[in-house]
């Protein structure tokens, strides 16, 4: 999950920082993400794998770093299409 969501950041941001972006770092606090990013993040997750991801799970606890991204996933059932 983890290469497809990097991808998907690439497309917005600069590929040279994400590729340095290490699985466990904060998406908010390295300022990858801000909040518009964040809809089409959540956008692209929900098709890609599957799932259906309610506004009250739009927290930093799922969704602050890769790692916290693909267990948030994990733990939905999402699925790589």
């Amino acid at each position: 999950m983890i290469p497809q969501i990097r991808a998907f950041l690439k497309q917005h941001h600069t590929p040279l920082k994400v590729d340095c972006l290490r699985d466990d770092e904060s998406l908010l606090q390295s300022g990858i993400i801000d909040s518009a990013l964040m809809i089409d993040l959540v956008m692209f997750l929900e098709q890609r794998f599957k799932v259906s991801i309610p506004e009250d799970d739009m927290t930093p606890e799922n969704f602050d770093s890769l790692a916290a991204i693909q267990s948030f996933l994990s733990k939905r059932g999402g699925v790589a299409s």
